[in-house]
């Protein structure tokens, strides 16, 4: 009997995907020899990377496989971040699904919790793949599993329990190269492309999970989902990893523009053209998390500032003080 049902957050559907979600699947094609055209814009289009994963199909059968398996934490933009802060397995899935959008257009997430089992499904885009049992379709469903087992690691130091995945397209020749992936039976022809698990290891904790920022994380994904359809393009792409570059210490326009693949002249190009300056995209950034980190109330000054780009905590205290006209311990107290 399920208890409750997730679904990927309704918007529309703008047909991109996210550069770093677009980067793991060059990564996978270029190590399987295929050497992928470069992209200069800081998103590609859902046609782009469709076509990519086909070329690589043609060349790999087990293509959508290895792209799962090259999955990083910077394949998730905002996301990723959101999954560190999670404590415990259920929360990061209901992140997942959540979220995913900000990512990607490829599919939508659906999560269904039972009493005793739960299950993650996953369904392509039917914009773009109409037949869902078709050969593009099951790569791409694949890459996403295979990709959720490559990740969990890193968040409860071992593997999702995975007790049955089922798949809507038919079995493909080489079955036993996923079997010894999931190590667990592979059903085919199923009405649902899903990844069952015991609903008891959804409340397995998350390997030092940060609660602390949790809620502000979230926040801040929160408001990329509404502003989406408006700020699309380049400053929509910054304010999607801003958050992951301050915390990295790695913000400065030629470590941005480098994680975009593009130039700084093409950077600044784009934000000239969109009437936008990077320092005060970059400020709006940092006061927008600054208040939500302080709003939070668990967070140490100091770790606020580290976290928003700031060696010296009085360097935070004066920025702070010139976006709100007040010092960050007198905002907390308001």
């Amino acid at each position: 009997m399920t208890a409750s049902c997730y679904s990927t957050t309704a918007t529309p559907f703008h047909g991109e995907v996210a550069l770093p979600y677009w980067q793991t699947l060059v990564r996978a094609a270029e190590l399987g020899g295929i050497n992928p055209e470069q992209i200069n814009n800081s998103s590609v289009s859902v046609n782009q990377y469709l076509t990519l994963m086909r070329y690589g199909i043609e060349h790999c059968s087990n293509f959508g496989l290895r792209v799962g398996q090259s999955v990083t934490l910077g394949s998730y933009p905002v996301l990723g971040m959101t999954l560190l802060s999670c404590s415990s397995l259920g929360q990061v899935l209901e992140q997942v699904v959540r979220y995913e959008s900000l990512n990607h257009d490829l599919g939508v997430s659906n999560l269904l919790l039972g009493n005793t089992e739960s299950h993650y499904c996953w369904t392509p885009n039917p914009l773009y793949i109409p037949d869902q049992q078709d050969l593009l379709g099951f790569h791409l469903v694949m890459s996403v599993f295979a990709g959720i087992k490559t990740f969990a690691p890193w968040l409860i130091n071992r593997g999702i329990p995975v007790e049955r995945v089922d798949f809507m397209a038919s079995a493909p020749k080489d079955i036993e190269a996923y079997k010894d992936v999931f190590n667990v039976p592979l059903q085919f022809n199923q009405p649902v492309n899903s990844i069952t698990v015991k609903s008891e290891a959804l409340a397995w904790p998350v390997l030092n999970g940060d609660s602390a920022s949790f809620d502000a994380l979230t926040s801040h994904a929160e408001n990329l989902l509404l502003i989406r359809g408006s700020q699309q393009g380049i400053v929509w792409q910054l304010k999607s990893i801003l958050p992951d570059a301050l915390r990295g210490q790695a913000f400065r326009i030629g470590d941005v523009a480098s994680q975009l693949n593009m130039s700084v002249r093409t950077l600044q190009r784009k934000l000239k053209e969109s009437g936008q300056g990077y320092q005060a995209l970059l400020d709006e950034v940092r006061k927008h998390l600054s208040e939500l980190y302080l709003a939070e109330g668990t967070l140490s000054m100091s770790e606020i500032a580290f976290l928003v780009g700031y060696q010296e905590q009085s360097s935070f205290n004066h920025a702070f003080k010139g976006w709100n006209g007040m010092s960050p311990t007198a905002y907390r107290r308001t």
